[in-house]
């Protein structure tokens, strides 16, 4: 993404203002969201010290994320390591403790990143064993991660699958496992089995524009609807990064891909990207205020809306990752300036806590167009969240802000 399309002036005072806050709602006790919100912090941190590398405030982040948050968070996703937890949460928790072991290398803290690599590895073996399906008898399509918690096998849904796919993929890069190369690439299987299918998982309209669908759904095996509850054409943004990451990454371990199996593809995986990159933005920035919203669903906003909000956030973090990219052009520059301003514009100016209807004004348009575009969805959703929430809403919503202005500080200029 390049171009510059905001005042660095202004988009200093929202980072260090955004980050001020979080700093004041983090610790919550969520397993999950814990992890998710750590990522977005240690990305956002990262963002900041490449764009501001000797300012005094971003200096002061880098020492509350060495001396506060890092330390604390290796010692709570330890303890609940411990726990039986469900498998997609092991994904979070690993890819999250792999950002925080990349960042702990770049300062030069080997032990600190030692320890972040392990419960990283420890999250997929957990991820393997309560979820994965090693049987070959699944149909239409064989194997996939079930979001299970070791005793319940759970859903293969594409937020579980994903995950899994992204934690292989850096674990490999990082280590060169064989265990993990050939997690990616049954993964890789996975994912485009379904794509190539007559199912409709990756779901087009128009020409050249689609989404990955919520899970996918086909007899005999793939009807479960339920867990959280699914409704026909649902779609989370959240899915649409973590997917882009995943197919991302096993492109730039094709070699490695190739000789597992010589009839590898890339160009099939980079027109899937392509598919996804275009639908996000005809799809999900397609409003007169160019503002990034959640596809309107009461399966995100009204079932388990706390798991979902922070999805525009995820969604926007893999945007912003230098696998992705090369895939993007500048095409979002305006949709990620826009909506930057939109979350800081409303947020409670008092603690500068951030909320979850980033624009309301324009909220039953896009939801009217959407419904129009893909063909389904409830357009009388809103989110059930302001600026004064308890924890760990308000930890959830502030973090998916940073995930946003991490993605507009390096357009800004």
């Amino acid at each position: 993404m390049v171009g510059a399309t905001m005042p660095d002036s202004e988009i200093y005072v929202w980072a260090t203002d955004g980050f001020d806050r979080f700093t004041t709602i983090w610790q919550f006790e969520d397993f999950w969201t814990r992890a998710n919100t750590f990522e977005a912090c240690l990305r956002f941190v990262k963002a900041a010290q490449a764009k501001w590398p000797a300012d005094p405030e971003v200096e002061a982040m880098e020492t509350f994320l060495r001396q506060e948050m890092i330390p604390a968070n290796q010692t709570y996703f330890t303890f609940y390591l411990s726990q039986a937890m469900w498998a997609d949460d092991y994904g979070w928790c690993g890819i999250a403790s792999l950002t925080a072991r990349d960042y702990l290398l770049s300062v030069g803290d080997v032990p600190g990143a030692a320890a972040y690599l392990a419960i990283a590895q420890l999250c997929w073996t957990k991820m393997f064993t309560s979820g994965y399906d090693q049987s070959d008898g699944a149909q239409p399509v064989p194997h996939g991660c079930g979001n299970g918690n070791g005793t319940d096998p759970g859903t293969k849904n594409t937020v579980t699958n994903a995950n899994l796919f992204v934690l292989s993929l850096r674990l490999y890069e990082i280590l060169g496992a064989t265990a993990y190369l050939q997690m990616s690439y049954q993964q890789y299987l996975w994912f485009s089995s379904w794509f190539e299918s007559q199912y409709g998982y990756l779901r087009t309209v128009g020409v050249g524009s689609g989404l990955v669908q919520e899970r996918p759904i086909a007899e005999p095996d793939y009807e479960q609807k339920d867990r959280p509850t699914w409704e026909p054409g649902w779609v989370w943004t959240g899915d649409q990064g973590l997917v882009l990451g995943a197919l991302a990454g096993i492109l730039q371990i094709t070699d490695a891909l190739k000789a597992v199996d010589p009839s590898f593809d890339p160009n099939q995986v980079r027109a899937w990207i392509a598919t996804i990159v275009t639908g996000t933005r005809s799809l999900l920035f397609d409003a007169s205020d160019n503002v990034l919203r959640e596809p309107p669903f009461n399966s995100a906003f009204g079932d388990d809306p706390k798991d979902y909000v922070c999805g525009r956030g995820v969604l926007l973090r893999y945007l912003s990752e230098i696998a992705v990219q090369p895939y993007l052009g500048d095409q979002f520059s305006t949709g990620i300036a826009a909506t930057a301003e939109a979350v800081w514009n409303g947020r409670d100016t008092t603690t500068d806590q951030f909320g979850a209807d980033w624009n309301p004004a324009n909220d039953s348009a896009f939801n009217q167009q959407f419904a129009k575009a893909w063909g389904n969805g409830d357009t009388d959703v809103s989110w059930p969240y302001g600026t004064n929430e308890d924890a760990p809403v308000n930890g959830i919503l502030q973090a998916a802000g940073l995930d946003v202005l991490g993605a507009a500080i390096p357009i800004s200029g």
